[in-house]
This record gives structure tokens, C-alpha cells and sequence, in this order.
């Protein structure tokens, strides 16, 4: 296996540590910027504190860089994005 994410992955963990407890936010996803074009990751937390996302097909299927940016909001109002991380999605055979 390789630490390389390549175009047409589908199964890759996203995981996103959030470096706080959000065992209590009630709305949460991932916005993902690939190419230039804004798309939406439903995810789930995962551990309190840790945004989960598993990529289904068509997910990632131009190469790239990819940015994720963390969305999530609490009751009582609180709602806002977390720290924008990026990672590299390699043509095949590369």
C-alpha cells in the first residue's frame, strides 16, 4: 500500500481532528474545493473531536490539490468552519 491518495480512490478515510470536544454539534460537513469547483462531504464526528468522511466513487476523480474545510454548528447559535487542510490527489501511475 502506498501513503499516496490516487484519482478514483474510494473507501480513503478523511479524518479531520478538530482539537476541540464536538460530541455536541448538531449539523457538520466538509466543504471540498477541487479544482477550483466547492463541493459538499456529508461527515460524522468520530471520536468527539474528529470530522469522519469515507470517499465514495466519484469523489476523487480529478488530480489535484484538494482543500477541506471544515463546517459545524452547536445549539445556541454557534456555527462556523474549522481549519482549512489540503492534500494531493496523484494521476494513476504517477
Amino acid at each position: 500500500m502506498s501513503n499516496k491518495v490516487y484519482v478514483d480512490d474510494i473507501g480513503l478515510e478523511i479524518i479531520i481532528d478538530m482539537q476541540a470536544d464536538i460530541s455536541a454539534a448538531v449539523t457538520f460537513s466538509l466543504t471540498v474545493l477541487k479544482n477550483g469547483v466547492e463541493v459538499t462531504w456529508a461527515s460524522a464526528v468520530y471520536n468527539d473531536r474528529y470530522l469522519r468522511y469515507v470517499t465514495a466513487s466519484g469523489d476523487l476523480d480529478d488530480a489535484g490539490v484538494y482543500y477541506i474545510q471544515p463546517n459545524i454548528a452547536f445549539t445556541g447559535g454557534w456555527s462556523g468552519k474549522g481549519e482549512t487542510v489540503n492534500f494531493t490527489v496523484h494521476p494513476k501511475w504517477r
